[in-house]
């Protein structure tokens, strides 16, 4: 983000690692190995997906489907003696794009062990506790079956984690195949991944319905907005877009992530991003106009008519014009 706008705001890694290995001032955001003890909670936290950690997940057949399997290195002697996929170093470091990538690819159960996670420094912040509410919430209203959580014991957690007969290699390669963005590399620590699969937003991964409950939602004031294009030049992911033939501002809700470098480039503070909210917009009407000091075409929102006279490069001098017409 910092190195798209020297204006970022974001400050997400930093305010989620529970050891202080990230640091952010004026000049640069540093990472401190040597802090890190590999939890994992930067991962979701970033809004970029600019940050990547093996996360090995488990599967296995549950009543006629299948589960996910994930048990915390503090859940107990019996899950943390095991060794291979399933174990995690935090169940928090499971993303809102993990949940979602599971769940079309048919995951719909997960069954947890962990330890006391009110007494960890590592569920302080939002918890996977959390961000399964929330997809529950946005999928139930588009009609569909919601996410299965179950906290289980270690020792039911191992026993289910180690059944060598609990998979086969077919199922095993089909799960593979079907979560083939970052969690192949989760299941495998492995598999490589592309960039276009890694970094998708988790609104592309919900089922349809557009006017349902989204991740992130993109709001343009009208009485702000002053048609200057910062917001759509700057936005990695495509969420607001100038349609030019339509002459207007586009809103693709699903594409945000919420990074938050178009409200952080707006200088007239226009743009509003809600985090699992449902999309009241998605087109703001632009109309062309000619700048009455400078006599540019430029385009300003349609339902701001007769406040912008001027193009935004003259309305936002404080002083006057400085030339003069010398007569004869």
């Amino acid at each position: 983000m910092h190195a798209a706008i020297e204006t970022a705001a974001c400050r997400a890694c930093v305010e989620a690692c529970p050891c202080g290995a990230w640091h952010l001032d004026d000049t640069a955001l540093e990472f401190n190995a040597s802090r890190c003890d590999g939890c994992g909670l930067c991962v979701p936290a970033c809004p970029g997906q600019a940050i990547s950690l093996p996360l090995a997940l488990a599967i296995r057949p549950l009543a006629g489907s299948h589960a996910v399997l994930a048990a915390c290195a503090h859940a107990g002697a019996e899950a943390s003696g095991h060794v291979g996929p399933g174990l995690v170093p935090c169940l928090h470091a499971i993303g809102t794009a993990d949940l979602l990538r599971a769940y079309r690819a048919g995951q719909h159960a997960w069954l947890l062990a962990h330890g006391d996670c009110a007494a960890c420094p590592r569920g302080q912040g939002e918890t996977l506790f959390a961000r399964v509410a929330h997809v529950n919430a946005a999928l139930r209203q588009r009609g569909r079956r919601p996410m299965l959580t179950r906290q289980v014991s270690p020792a039911t957690w191992f026993a289910l984690v180690t059944d060598a007969d609990a998979v086969g290699a077919q199922a095993r390669r089909a799960f593979l195949r079907s979560l083939s963005r970052r969690p192949a590399t989760l299941l495998t620590g492995t598999a490589a991944v592309t960039e276009a699969e890694r970094t998708g937003a988790p609104g592309e991964d919900l089922p349809d319905g557009e006017d349902a409950l989204m991740p992130w939602t993109v709001n343009l004031d009208a009485g702000r907005c002053v048609g200057c294009h910062a917001c759509t030049r700057v936005c990695p992911r495509g969420a607001i877009e100038y349609d030019t033939a339509a002459s207007a501002y586009r809103l693709r809700h699903r594409a945000c992530t919420g990074c938050g470098l178009c409200r952080d480039v707006c200088a007239h503070r226009a743009v509003a991003l809600r985090a699992w909210a449902e999309p009241t917009q998605w087109l703001l009407p632009l109309a062309e106009r000619r700048c009455a000091r400078c006599g540019v075409t430029y385009t300003a929102p349609t339902a701001a008519a007769g406040k912008h006279a001027h193009c935004w490069v003259c309305a936002a001098k404080q002083q006057p014009s400085r030339l003069y017409q010398v007569m004869a």
